[in-house]
């Protein structure tokens, strides 16, 4: 390539590079330093540098508690996504091109509707005066409504509900571009359908499945009106205490908070790459 190419190449390329700094890494960098910052009771934050918002929080029991929680929940909801998606995606994957478009079209649909709207349609269905407690009632089975609302388990199922889409769609469309000839092979090998699933179609669906898991777990740790519609106060995950923070203008610790709530996102991305892999699948499609 000719200097002047390379040199044309490098335009093309500065300007978007100049708006993920400016747009981006700057107000993250703002964000670090306020996060060294002392706290302040007439400003949103003092002048003088300290690494007090992170030893509180590594020494606060709470804090811990919420971290844990907020952990397991996303790996629960990552989990049932996964356990849920996949078979769904495997049928999809084997529909004809075109029932398969309207399929996955089909799947985009829930996806157009508020987040805020679907929470506010659980507290409907689970609260004490809700669908489920009045049709029980009605039934006889129960005497006196149940506490579904404002549970561990509400924020899940609500949260699930929303996410499945993406972990559906990303590994139908892995799925659906894989070579059929590899599972004939396998086949031809003697391998049955659950060894050649385990060795041959899962670990080519391995890009998928990463993009699936990438967006539940992500989507999860930062899903703030359905944990707070759905869980309450009980229920707390840690993007709850950031919004807290910052509402209670104590911004150095809702920024020391954010940051670990960034830290904890990307080892688990990191996380989950390492184990699936997706960069050794090569050759996979059609």
């Amino acid at each position: 390539m000719s200097a002047r190419g390379r040199l044309f190449g490098w335009g093309i390329l500065l300007v978007p590079l100049a708006v993920s700094v400016a747009l981006f890494v700057g107000p993250l960098a703002q964000l670090f330093m306020i996060s060294l910052r002392e706290p302040s009771s007439t400003e949103l934050y003092g002048t003088g540098w300290t690494l007090a918002n992170y030893t509180q929080l590594a020494e606060d029991d709470f804090i811990a508690r919420i971290v844990w929680r907020t952990m397991w929940t996303s790996f629960l909801v990552l989990g049932c996504a996964l356990a849920i998606g996949y078979p769904v995606a495997w049928r999809i994957a084997r529909m004809p091109p075109r029932k398969r478009s309207l399929v996955l079209l089909a799947l985009l649909f829930p996806l157009m509707v508020s987040n805020v709207v679907r929470a506010y349609g659980w507290v409907a269905i689970l609260g004490r005066r809700g669908v489920v407690n009045t049709t029980l009632q009605q039934a006889g089975v129960i005497d006196f409504p149940m506490a579904l609302l404002f549970t561990p388990e509400a924020v899940v199922m609500g949260l699930l509900t929303i996410l499945l889409p993406y972990m559906v769609i990303s590994i139908a469309n892995a799925l659906a571009t894989l070579d059929p000839r590899y599972e004939e092979a396998a086949a031809s090998l003697g391998a049955g359908p659950i060894r050649s699933f385990i060795h041959v179609v899962f670990p080519l669906s391995a890009p998928g499945v990463a993009s699936g898991a990438l967006l539940v777990f992500l989507l999860t740790l930062s899903a703030y009106v359905t944990i707070t519609l759905l869980g309450g106060p009980r229920s707390k995950l840690l993007v709850s205490l950031v919004y807290d923070s910052v509402v209670a203008f104590q911004w150095p610790q809702a920024a020391a908070l954010a940051f670990v709530l960034l830290a904890l996102a990307l080892a688990t991305c990191g996380l989950i790459l390492a184990v699936l892999r997706p960069g050794r699948v090569q050759g996979g499609a059609r």
